[in-house]
């Protein structure tokens, strides 16, 4: 999952949706046809009860707290759910992010990260390079100054809380010490908590 309890409880619960028939239809269906424990899951994530997932049924009015939550534990577009598209698509991280921003969560949209290819594309490795210098070489990238100087970055970087932020270097900090090449990515992190 990417997004958490945590991260969805603070959206406000106003409807999302722009076709009410079509989310009333849609939001029945798959949730109907789930799995018991995928119901359970859906209805955590939320942090509603099961009954707010219900009066979707009959109103057809959906809070992004559902949305998000059912494309993530059934891997189906979050546009599908609103009726803005037809197409059930599957659900990524570049999806959602599209959807909060969307929908007017630009806050919580950068933390997730946008797909790879609506930035910088990375420079191609050799097959023959082993994963530790090709893990350096990415990490050379974040350092560039065409990187750093992103704006997606400069947004990302924003939307970070300090408990994110904390959280990301004791990550880098696990991942260096189990022998990975992250010293200079956990630098540049304790860096921007001193700003």
């Amino acid at each position: 999952m990417i997004l958490t309890n945590e991260m969805i409880a603070p959206l406000k619960r106003t409807n999302v949706s722009k076709d009410a028939e079509k989310t009333k239809l849609r939001i029945k269906e798959d949730f109907s046809a789930a799995k018991n424990k995928q119901k359970t899951a859906i209805v955590e994530l939320t942090g509603l009860k099961r009954t707010s997932v219900y009066r979707v049924f009959r109103e057809g009015a959906v809070s992004a707290k559902i949305v998000i939550s059912m494309a993530q534990i059934l891997g189906v577009s979050p546009f599908y759910y609103t009726g803005e598209t037809d197409e059930k698509g599957e659900c990524t991280a570049a999806l959602l992010h599209s959807f909060l921003v969307a929908k007017g969560f630009k806050d919580l949209a950068y933390r997730i990260a946008p797909d790879r290819k609506t930035r910088s594309p990375e420079p191609s490795v050799p097959e023959e390079q082993s994963k530790p210098a090709a893990a350096s070489q990415g990490i050379g990238a974040l350092f560039s100054s065409d990187f750093s100087n992103s704006p997606e970055l400069n947004e990302a970087v924003a939307a970070l809380t300090e408990e994110d932020a904390v959280q990301l270097l004791r990550a880098l900090l696990i991942r260096e010490r189990a022998g990975g090449n992250a010293s200079r990515l956990a630098d540049f992190v304790k860096r921007c908590l001193l700003m």
